[in-house]
């Protein structure tokens, strides 16, 4: 993991210079509306520049998907040498708080512009 960390920074420039061969969102070309994908890719370039902050604001699925999977990959990496260590809950309320969470901000961020993917 982190030598594959270090590539992936080594390359970011290559890697985000792909972005311009993807095509723009057919949801917001149709209805001006932020779908729940729209700023991923921003944010992952962002991240990329170690811009966390712009990277939450263009679609904050993409740092919170990245320090859930760091959190998974500590708990493996500290069950190596036998402790049995969660970072992360496992209850299902926790959970169910985040999903509405991110389902509140996909729609907010349609009436308020603020919250939508920096332009």
């Amino acid at each position: 993991m982190p030598c594959a960390l270090i590539v992936l920074f080594a390359l970011r420039d290559i890697i985000i210079g792909y972005e311009k061969h993807f095509p723009e969102c057919f949801v917001h070309k149709a209805t001006g509306l932020w779908c729940t994908g729209c700023g991923n890719t921003r944010s992952v370039n962002a991240m990329l520049h170690g811009h966390f902050i712009t990277a939450l604001r263009d679609n904050p699925a993409m740092p919170v998907i990245a320090f859930l999977l760091l959190m998974l990959y500590l708990e493996t990496v500290i069950g190596i040498w036998g402790k049995d260590v969660k970072l992360l809950p496992r209850k299902g309320w926790f959970w169910g708080c985040v999903i509405a969470a991110f389902l509140v901000f996909y729609v907010a961020r349609n009436f308020f512009p603020v919250l939508g993917p920096v332009s």
